[in-house]
């Protein structure tokens, strides 16, 4: 218990004597876990969106008009037993002429120039993952009885592919805020034993270990990061409420966010919180001060 109480009364204390250093220490803490918890999200939505306009996706396999029953009931094996396929639907020439009407309109003059045997019978693919297009190309494009494989790959590949540079580029910088926090932090300890190098040589000088006299140092990191942390969850949640939730009703088409993600990503926040504040905190003493 007097251990603890010394702890508790050095850190209360660092903390008074450099207040306003503390204060930027917790505000740029906040800056960095507001701009990490909001990349997180970001990386939600955008998962949620391409996750919405992918599941509409379809591999499309056309069959060639001389195809055989065994064959097609082969391709439909082959497709059914990869592992990346959830679903395949056969669509006859008649269900294809039928879906055209539906799309465009009996009426359509498109429709008007066409037959039945216009349109070719396929296989339509459902996917696990829309990343693992590719697969099913690879494997049916040269089977026999296969005229076609339409899985809209230039589309999906550069829908991949500016997902990825966004999510990444969002993590970059937030991984860089929390570096100048982690860098703020350490200032901030090593002033504050730049401050009681005089006190902390006495007590090395009666015997008192490093870690005795690094611990409230330590605490005192955490509690900015935990600070910061607290505070960057605060504004994310009342962000939710003021902003994204009234577009839940007006902008129906886009899957949104939920408050329930914020709560998911709130302990990624207070522990990269931690973690910074302690091995920022850390880092700081063993480099600025023999202790």
């Amino acid at each position: 218990m007097a251990r603890l109480d010394y702890y508790f009364r050095e850190t209360v204390t660092g903390l008074r004597r450099n207040g306003l250093v503390v204060f930027a220490a917790i505000l740029t803490a906040f800056i960095a876990l507001l701009l990490l918890g909001m990349a997180l999200l970001i990386r939600r939505e955008v998962d949620l969106i391409v996750a919405n306009t992918t599941g509409r996706v379809e591999v499309v396999v056309y069959l060639t008009d001389d195809i055989g029953p065994d064959q097609q009931e082969r391709l439909n094996g082959i497709l059914t037993g990869l592992s990346v396929v959830s679903e395949v639907d056969y669509e006859s020439k008649e269900e294809a002429y039928e879906r055209a009407k539906e799309l465009f309109g009996e009426d359509s003059p498109i429709i008007a120039n066409v037959t039945v045997d216009t349109f070719p019978a396929s296989f339509r693919v459902k996917l696990s993952e829309p990343e693992d297009y590719k697969v099913v190309v690879a494997t049916v494009e040269n089977e026999p009885g296969v005229d076609e494989v339409n899985a809209q790959q230039e589309f999906l590949d550069k829908l991949f592919a500016l997902t990825s540079l966004f999510r990444n580029g969002v993590l970059v910088l937030a991984v860089a805020m929390l570096l100048a926090s982690a860098i703020l932090i350490a200032n901030t300890v090593r002033m504050g034993l730049f401050a009681r190098r005089r006190e902390i040589g006495i007590m090395k000088l009666v015997g008192a270990t490093n870690w005795r006299i690094r611990v409230p140092f330590l605490i005192e990191g955490v509690i900015e990061g935990l600070l910061g942390a607290a505070l960057a969850i605060a504004i994310l949640l009342a962000a939710m409420v003021i902003f994204i939730k009234p577009l839940y009703d007006s902008v129906t088409f886009v899957p949104w966010i939920q408050t329930s993600d914020v709560v998911l990503i709130a302990p990624y926040m207070i522990l990269g919180g931690i973690l910074v504040s302690f091995i920022a905190s850390l880092l700081a003493m063993r480099r600025f001060l023999d202790v």
